[in-house]
């Protein structure tokens, strides 16, 4: 279950009005959302912990703040609401999450100090793990939902209208992906190539690479955080010179 709003926030949570006007932006963050999630957690508990943030946003509004602006300021209360009920409901995915995250990071560093993309033995190393102990972390990673590889703003519903803005946003952010991918290891690229566009199972591509459907698990998340690492970097404003 989500948190519950304070007295004030509820009483605007009631607001059939309200309620018809904001929830379509709750649910496009509700949906991004949920596509980084494991699958045990539903939508709807995640819509309802959002409706809680923009509930409260609501309840905090000014009269002078301009509905472009609030949209920006109720946004940022609804992520916030979503997180708040994710670091309630499950301390150990929040743990994995975090070291999803430091994992990203080495990817990054070593990429940039390497100059090319880091192997197992040197990424195991910049976080201070054994190689059996990194695979062992990326398996665990991979079972909790956390390496997914996530174009979640490429998929929005149709009926949400994007604009021209946003779809050149989402062919940005599909060329970068590719970009990223070409920049991976053939291993790596393989198992993706197999996995998302041949739609095969782990188990189907550890027979064609001769590995453990388990061995394959952690290849597959490998590669997701070297393309974050690699998204996050291009993404990352440049020093000025």
């Amino acid at each position: 279950m989500s948190q519950a709003p304070s007295r004030g926030a509820a009483k605007v949570a009631g607001d059939r009005e309200l309620y018809d006007r904001y929830m379509p932006l709750v649910r496009r963050i509700a949906m991004r959302t949920i596509r980084t999630l494991p699958s045990s957690l539903t939508f709807d508990d995640i819509l309802s912990a959002g409706w809680v943030g923009m509930a409260e946003a609501l309840q905090r509004r000014t009269g002078e703040m301009e509905e472009e602006h609030f949209e920006a300021y109720a946004s940022y209360r609804v992520r916030g609401a979503i997180l708040d009920y994710l670091r309630v409901l499950d301390p150990l995915s929040r743990k994995l999450r975090g070291a999803s995250r430091r994992i990203t990071e080495a990817a990054s560093e070593l990429t940039q100090r390497l100059g090319r993309t880091p192997n197992e033995d040197e990424m195991s190393s910049e976080l201070g793990l054994s190689l059996p102990a990194y695979q062992e972390l990326l398996t665990e990673i991979s079972d909790a939902g956390f390496a997914r590889l996530e174009i979640s703003a490429i998929a929005e519903p149709a009926d949400l209208d994007p604009s021209p803005e946003l779809q050149t946003s989402r062919a940005e952010l599909v060329d970068s992906i590719a970009t990223a991918i070409d920049e991976l290891p053939e291993r790596l690229r393989l198992v993706l190539g197999l996995h998302y566009q041949e739609e095969c199972s782990l188990r189907e591509i550890g027979e064609v690479l001769g590995v453990t459907e388990s061995r394959v698990c952690q290849l597959h998340a490998e590669a997701v955080h070297l393309i974050r690492a690699r998204l996050e970097r291009r993404a990352a404003p440049r020093p000025r010179i």
